[in-house]
């Protein structure tokens, strides 16, 4: 794959379905299409996954060794009806979808041609609740689940070195739990999640096995927090919140607290819906939907954070931003839309500067086929 030196450790993905969306208009999925050429041997192939919420799909797209990105054959494949989560495995091409529509998690297996083959007992189904999102540990070995509802639940699965999903145990949710957001921090010691019902952040320590305890009582986040953002080395968290045009952030504590950090929270344009951080812990971007732009902001040594020059950077026409992911080389920035004029989704490539400022890049943009994107979906396999 790329001769560029890797300058950020693998990331998790990170995670809301907007009210507005309702999964009106949810499309079902055929099913991943199992394929079984191989690619040429000795290959390493690296891809961008996209999910589609309203068609059921997932996108594969091939990343070149100069950053540019190209679909897989037959991309996007079917998943099931209302895809929420894409979480990737940090060492291996292996995902788990989840499909809210179908409440269920698919695990799938990438070749090095992008085909994706189900996990054999990959698979689990819920019921009772919205499944809304999943998250792996940094290690990979366990995977969680959250369920929406009075109470809502969290669900703890062990992940095989095959990928099998074994279930351990069910873990109810202190308060609303409405589209809960779920996230493990970098070291993997807390697992958090945002709620749109009681716009908090609620945190819990991650035991030897995955077991989970809550810290206390949850943190007030801003108007409809989403999609949190970690430095690398787990100091700090930053939460968008959405219809409140602007960014909480959070200084985290040897306990696991959050506490916010100074000036907190920051403003940005309009209804803000993730946040993605550089490895050296310096940048953080936070695409804007409704802005059209994608914001830039330099992290000081306490956490606080300060506009870069030329930000917010805007998007190509007609574009709408819901999620970003930066290139292993931390050379690109990859712009998802969430709900383009042009309807199907597509990736915009960004150039990242060495002051952290960015640059729309000579790369083509690439259309998905997918419809909607939204929730922690645009992930890197390694």
């Amino acid at each position: 794959m790329t001769t560029f030196p890797r300058r950020r450790a693998g990331r998790r993905a990170q995670l809301l379905l907007k009210p507005t969306a309702a999964l009106a208009a949810v499309v079902l999925g055929a099913g991943w299409a199992a394929g079984t050429a191989a690619g040429a041997p000795g290959q390493q192939s690296q891809f961008l996954l996209m999910g589609g919420t309203a068609t059921g799909n997932v996108a594969v797209l091939r990343i070149a060794d100069d950053g540019g990105l190209s679909a897989v054959p037959g991309s996007p494949f079917g998943a099931g009806p209302a895809v929420l989560s894409v979480a990737a495995a940090p060492e291996s091409r292996d995902v788990y979808v989840t499909q809210v529509g179908a409440q269920r998690v698919t695990g799938y297996h990438l070749d090095d041609n992008g085909t994706a083959h189900p996990i054999p007992g990959g698979e689990v189904a819920f019921s009772g609740g919205p499944v809304v999102t999943s998250i792996l540990t940094p290690d990979g070995r366990f995977l969680f689940i959250g369920a929406g509802g009075v109470p809502g639940r969290l669900s703890t699965y062990a992940v095989s070195p095959t990928g099998a999903l074994t279930f351990l145990r069910e873990t109810t949710v202190d308060g609303f739990a409405v589209f809960p957001m779920i996230t493990v921090d970098p070291n993997g010691r807390y697992l958090r999640f945002t709620s749109a019902a009681d716009a908090k952040i609620h945190s819990y320590a991650i035991g030897a096995d995955a077991e989970l305890t809550s810290l206390g009582d949850p943190v007030p986040g801003g108007r409809l927090p989403v999609n949190p953002g970690y430095t690398p080395d787990g100091r700090f968290v930053y939460v968008s919140n959405e219809q409140g045009s602007s960014v909480s952030g959070f200084a985290v504590g040897d306990d696991g607290s959050l506490t916010p950090t100074p000036g907190s929270p920051y403003a940005t344009g309009g209804m803000p819906h993730a946040a993605e951080v550089t490895s050296d812990g310096r940048y953080v971007y936070i695409p804007e939907v409704a802005g059209g732009a994608i914001a830039g902001f330099s992290i000081g040594p306490d956490g606080a954070l300060t506009p870069l020059p030329g930000s917010p950077y805007r998007a190509p026409a007609g574009s709408y931003p819901g999620l970003v992911k930066l290139s292993d080389d931390e050379r690109h920035l990859y712009v998802a839309d969430c709900l383009p004029t042009t309807v199907t989704t597509k990736i915009h490539i960004f150039d990242v500067n060495a002051d952290g400022t960015l640059t729309r890049s000579a790369l083509p943009s690439v259309d998905t086929g997918t419809i909607f994107g939204d929730g922690p979906i645009l992930v890197k396999t390694p």
